[in-house]
């Protein structure tokens, strides 16, 4: 029987270092080549209302709001409420591994914690620094374009900076809403996988960097 996966992203209100809550939940379950068994796309009312309060989060109000009107999105009333549908997702397909970008955040620093309890776990950025990340092909593409670290003394590891280098659009920006993060955060897992070099699992991308060092210096 196959392995299966969850891609999965959070928004959240409250700042990135204490967030205070999940307002958006979206995910996708997939095999290791990215074909998707199902997705999920969750908006909480109970943090709704915070979304146009918090200085990172309103950018996107509007688009939630679209969300909410065409039917794009499920509200589900309470965080508890979304993580319980998600996790009995992820026991209907026997998800083996849940995955994000950052998994130190979204599954330390927010409700999904629960989602890691019986199963492993992939952070994708530590899987892109190791196998994409050394490559001068990558490094090139950040120097020309643009795309560095926010002291300026690396090249960039972000999911954004990732995607346009695999989709060789240096102009490509992430919506930060969740399901569609997670969807290119999907697509920078496959073309690791393909790439058929060996990375770390269940090890968050801070604690292997606190370790061993990732960031290519410029």
């Amino acid at each position: 029987m196959k392995n299966l996966y969850v891609t999965l992203d959070t928004e959240t209100f409250g700042g990135a270092a204490a967030p205070k809550g999940i307002y958006h939940l979206g995910g996708q379950i997939h095999d290791r080549m990215g074909n998707v068994s199902a997705s999920f796309n969750y908006l909480i009312a109970e943090h709704f209302s915070e979304i146009n309060k918090d200085e990172y989060a309103k950018k996107n109000f509007e688009r939630y709001l679209h969300m909410v009107a065409t039917g794009e999105a499920t509200m589900i009333a309470t965080e508890a409420e979304a993580i319980a549908a998600v996790d009995a997702l992820l026991n209907f397909f026997n998800v083996r591994y849940v995955m994000a970008f950052n998994t130190g955040f979204d599954y330390c620093k927010t409700a999904c914690c629960a989602l890691l309890e019986g199963r492993e776990f992939i952070d994708i950025q530590l899987m892109a620094m190791q196998i994409l990340g050394k490559r001068k092909s990558y490094i090139d593409f950040c120097l020309e374009n643009n795309f560095r670290s926010r002291s300026g003394k690396c090249i960039a590891s972000t999911a954004e900076s990732f995607f346009a280098f695999i989709s060789q659009n240096p102009s490509y920006k992430e919506e930060h809403t969740a399901l569609e993060d997670a969807k290119i955060e999907l697509q920078i897992f496959v073309r690791c996988v393909k790439a058929h070099k060996p990375y770390t699992k269940n090890c968050h991308q801070y604690d292997y960097e606190g370790k061993w060092g990732l960031y290519t210096r410029i």
